[in-house]
């Protein structure tokens, strides 16, 4: 199945209005965002988009990091029809082994409502001190 299915990070591939459609309308985390946020979010961060081998987008993540010690998973989704296949654990997998990143971050971040069995595969947890951790929203 893996050589059915491509990742790229090349934004000029990504369907920006398939991104916005469903972080908006289909995502819980993603409700009220405009599609200039969208744009603006992409441009500004190092985005990854899966393809299948007809070259249709299936599915999007992006990492917002300084590629030195810090990288925030954001925006992680597979496209409803290509669910249930292994693609989100590809995705994830193929982001945080990427040659990109060369085992020099030292904390990796995301946050997650309903998928924290998934994110444990692949080393997160809880943080190990929250009480250290502060956020304004």
């Amino acid at each position: 199945m893996e050589n059915s299915f491509t990742i790229s990070t090349d934004k000029s591939k990504l369907d920006i209005e398939v991104v916005h459609d469903y972080l908006c309308n289909r995502s819980y985390w993603g409700k009220g965002r405009t599609i200039e946020t969208i744009r603006k979010s992409i441009d500004n961060s190092l985005c990854f988009g899966m393809y299948d081998k007809a070259a249709n987008f299936v599915g999007f993540a992006r990492v917002v990091t300084d590629y030195a010690v810090f990288a925030y998973l954001m925006d992680l989704f597979v496209l409803e029809p290509y669910r249930n296949r292994g693609l989100g654990k590809m995705l994830v997998d193929h982001i945080v082994n990427n040659d990109l990143f060369n085992d020099i971050l030292l904390c990796w971040r995301l946050d997650t409502l309903d998928a924290h069995e998934l994110y444990r595969k692949y080393g997160f947890q809880e943080p190990a001190h929250p009480e250290r951790i502060m956020e304004r929203r």
